[in-house]
């Protein structure tokens, strides 16, 4: 391993170097290294082989920058498998991630195929944000399940969240041990490129004791020095950086148009009680309607529904 080369590596969480280092053919192995740690408790058996649905990346930018790019492989026990990456919290994580599932798993049926036939489709989501802030724990499975007894009606619905920034808090108050913990091993590399002291520890495992990490790391330093690589990345981030930005200042936009719709509601609001106050304190001392209509500049109609409510 390259040690000279730590400080320049590719953010992972960009969704182009996740594909390119986990979704390319030659590096299923890396890909099942990483399903087997994040499905250790939710399959029953370990992952020894599968196939990439769409192994292809794209070659060029086009005006579709921020198209999907996610990565479905099927396991060698059929089980289907999608992997999405979001840098940014829209506020629909979980009915986008419904969503695709239901189109996965509605696309295996054929005509004459039974229902019984369908395989479990697992959706893992990969989330640079904290998307259950009430939960303690990174990686939450979600299923369908009896609400009243907790039993788990199917697990042909899988919906796996993965929150890289609890990951990074437990790491930093060392609550995590890489060595021991498979998962934590792997999540690590999303945020190991920002921090050299734990590459180092990421890069001593996989010597010591994790081959197929060895090798992830391996091909990651490599491409993280790939011209014709690097070009398509950092048009990809670039794209990624800058939709953010503008979702950020359109959201600064209608915050401040609804600010200013609200305090305009709210001084005509004002104005009208005042008036009304006005109204019934001229009333009160005698002044004739015709005169409180007058200096409220209202009809005496206008006064008279008025003093009815």
């Amino acid at each position: 391993m390259n040690t000279s080369m730590k400080k320049n590596l590719v953010n992972l969480r960009v969704d182009y170097a996740f594909k390119r280092l986990f979704g390319v053919e030659g590096n299923e192995d890396i890909l099942i290294g990483f399903l087997n740690a994040v499905l250790q408790s939710s399959i029953n058996e370990e992952i020894t082989s599968l196939h990439l649905d769409d192994p292809h990346l794209p070659r060029e930018q086009k005006d579709d920058k921020l198209s999907i790019l996610d990565l479905r492989a099927t396991l060698n026990n059929g089980i289907k498998i999608n992997i999405e990456i979001q840098v940014r919290d829209k506020k629909d994580m979980i009915e986008r991630s419904l969503f695709y599932w239901s189109g996965m798993y509605y696309s295996q049926m054929t005509q004459g195929m039974k229902y019984t036939e369908l395989r479990p489709t697992i959706c893992i989501n990969i989330v640079d944000f904290i998307l259950f802030p009430e939960e303690h724990e990174f990686h939450s499975v979600n299923t369908v399940m009896n609400k009243k007894s907790k039993r788990i009606i199917t697990e042909n619905m899988q919906l796996h969240f993965l929150e890289i920034p609890k990951v990074i808090q437990e790491w930093q108050r060392e609550r995590m041990n890489p060595w021991e913990d498979s998962l934590a091993r792997w999540l690590l590399l999303f945020p190991a490129h920002e921090d050299e002291r734990l590459t180092t520890i990421l890069e001593a495992i996989a010597m010591e004791k994790d081959p197929v990490l060895k090798k992830a790391i391996e091909d990651w330093e490599r491409l993280s020095s790939d011209k014709d690589f690097l070009r398509l990345y950092e048009a990809r981030e670039k794209a990624i950086k800058d939709r953010i930005s503008e979702i950020e200042t359109a959201e600064e936009k209608a915050a401040k148009k609804a600010a200013e719709i609200a305090t305009k509601k709210a001084t005509e609001e004002t104005r009208i009680a005042t008036k009304i106050e006005m109204i019934h304190n001229l009333i009160n001392v005698g002044v004739p309607i015709e005169k409180v209509a007058e200096a409220t500049e209202l009809s005496v109609e206008e006064v008279n529904e008025i003093l009815k409510n």
